[in-house]
């Protein structure tokens, strides 16, 4: 009898929202053709782009590391993109729902399963179809036959996809540690191993040859097998998900659309360590410390102990420059080092995001501005000159110079990471009380599309001068910009409260 009573609200609820529906048919189809043509359109043009690029590559790469870190190349990008997505998922869930269906469609006696399960299989698909284009492009720069491609493509596909149902299996499972919840962790690994392996020249053949053809079919119709398994237990899973384990990723959706809108990526990083922070609910005090600014410098050591991580992906991801040198990227390995520090430094500047967003609580502190700010970038900062220094030896494979010099370079790279990384979290918001641009959008801010560039313009005005001369002076010459950078960052007051 209750299962009849729920199915009876259900389709009433779905009679009431289908029947207030306000884009036509032909408005949808409209919109359908334009967005097909545009992907066709804009697809062509890359693909032909790509097939040059994989020409090019074919011509200019020729040693036996280049050839084997090539074929290894779309497996390192698939990796890392499940890696990311897998992550992300875990994170916000693969079933969220927004704020309104959590406060009164999810209370009222419904059946969940009907009413997540399409969530759920909708985000499996998706992630199939976010993989899948860069899973081809990547295996197009490789150079892999058109068959080869195929297989490679639809076999990234559904690995991410079956990835994305097992989480959503892992969300409705009981507050335990599930399985499917290291996917994420697993697959950055195994790209380190590969990036490892190409940095000490023993990169395998992981090419789906024609030996290997049959394995790697099977492989791919077993991962899809596994995609239309957990397709058809969607409603079964998403019925025993509880209102707490799919109402916290949809109250992201507003401040996504917020920061997306804005262009705002910091933005975003914000909404990101707060939900973060929500779901991990609280924290084991730390008493004592030193007193004065350097409480500042310990509270950045306690929250690197709670959170191991972030010090182990900054450990493991010294293998990148060292995979390019063998390679034979030469100087370009310090602008790899420069964008690798300055990626993996912006979680570790939290402390500094808060204090720059939140200028009131600055001014709280009995402190200088300048002091407070440069006291949240003494751990970070360590932690990323210690890395360029020991990068230095990958330096030492492609360039012929002394010691002192490659150290200084290392050095260097490692402090130019930080520069652009601060100016990245110290970056305003855009700002609609300035003059703004006509657009056939409406007005737009002048600092708006400038946000998206913000910290890689930093990270390539530090490494110009090691890149021009890859010796000391150009090290000391870029230690002088980032030493400014910094300076001048740390010193600039805010007028927001």
């Amino acid at each position: 009898m209750r299962h009849t009573e729920s199915a009876q609200l259900w389709a009433d609820v779905r009679h009431w929202r289908r029947s207030r529906r306000t884009l036509a048919l032909g408005e949808a189809l409209q919109d359908l053709y334009i967005g097909v043509f545009a992907v066709l359109m804009l697809g062509s043009m890359l693909v032909s782009v790509l097939v040059n690029l994989s020409e090019s590559g074919d011509r200019a790469c020729v040693a036996a590391d280049c050839a084997a870190a090539r074929a290894l190349l779309p497996w390192l990008v698939v990796g890392l993109l499940l890696a990311v997505l897998w992550s992300l998922a875990r994170m916000v869930g693969p079933v969220a729902v927004s704020p309104g269906m959590a406060s009164w469609l999810l209370p009222s006696p419904v059946d969940r399963g009907e009413l997540l399960r399409g969530r759920a299989r909708g985000a499996a698909l998706l992630a199939s179809g976010v993989v899948a284009p860069v899973a081809a492009g990547a295996a197009t720069l490789a150079g892999f036959g058109i068959e080869t491609l195929v297989v490679f493509t639809a076999c990234a596909a559904g690995v991410a996809s079956y990835g994305v149902g097992l989480l959503a299996h892992a969300q409705a499972a009981p507050r335990t540690a599930h399985p499917a919840c290291l996917l994420g962790p697993l697959s950055l690994v195994a790209v380190a191993a590969g990036l490892a392996a190409i940095a000490v020249s023993r990169a395998p053949e992981v090419t789906p040859s024609d030996e290997l053809r049959w394995t790697w079919l099977v492989a791919t119709v077993a991962a899809w097998v596994g995609v239309a398994v957990v397709l058809v237990r969607a409603g079964a899973v998403t019925a025993r998900l509880r209102r707490r384990d799919v109402a916290p990723g949809g109250v992201l959706v507003p401040g996504r659309g917020g920061a997306l809108a804005t262009l705002d990526l910091a933005l975003m990083f914000d909404v990101l360590v707060a939900h973060d922070a929500s779901r991990r609910g609280a924290v084991r005090p730390r008493r004592g410390g030193p007193h004065g600014v350097a409480a500042l410098v310990w509270r950045d050591v306690i929250r690197l102990r709670r959170h191991p991580g972030r010090a182990a992906l900054l450990v493991g991801s010294l293998v990148v420059p060292y995979a390019v040198a063998a390679v034979g990227g030469r100087v370009v390995v310090v602008l790899v080092e420069v964008l690798v520090c300055f990626v993996l430094v912006v979680p570790l500047l939290t402390a500094l995001r808060v204090l720059t967003r939140s200028a009131g609580m600055a001014r709280m502190l009995p402190f200088g501005w300048g002091a407070t700010r440069a006291a949240a970038i003494v751990v970070p900062g360590v932690l990323l000159v210690g890395h360029g220094l020991l990068s230095a030896a990958a330096l030492h494979r492609t360039l012929d110079l002394p010691a002192g010099e490659l150290v200084l370079l290392g050095a260097a790279a490692g402090l130019g990471g930080l520069a652009a990384g601060v100016r990245w979290v110290t970056g305003r918001p855009p700002d609609y009380a300035r003059p703004l641009v006509s657009t056939p959008a409406g007005g737009v801010p002048t600092n708006l599309y400038g946000s998206v560039l913000r910290g890689f313009d930093i990270a390539v005005l530090t490494a110009l001068p090691m890149l021009l001369a890859p010796t000391g002076a150009g090290a000391a010459a870029s230690v002088l910009v980032s030493a400014a950078v910094l300076a001048h960052l740390c010193a600039r007051r805010e007028n927001s409260t």
